[in-house]
């Protein structure tokens, strides 16, 4: 995968799995964005411009995923 594949855009949970990453489970991705929440570096690429209403960069989360695995590998 590369990063340019992946817009600089917001998108919402269902489009994020559907369009970009159809090999995540829902409950993956919400564990992920509490994980997201909680780290400084990546906080801002989730935006919640209502209650019920969660967007997620898709470039910050695929730079997100990189990281994960570069933790992994250490």
């Amino acid at each position: 995968m590369d990063i340019n594949n992946f817009p600089d855009k917001l998108f919402t949970k269902k489009q994020l799995l559907e369009k970009f990453f159809p090999a995540i489970h829902k409950s993956t991705l919400e564990r992920y964005m509490r994980d997201i929440n909680k780290n400084d570096d990546f906080k801002e690429i989730i935006s919640r411009p209502t209650s019920q209403m969660t967007l997620i960069n898709a470039k910050g989360f695929f730079l997100y995923l990189k990281y994960k695995e570069n933790q992994l590998h250490k």
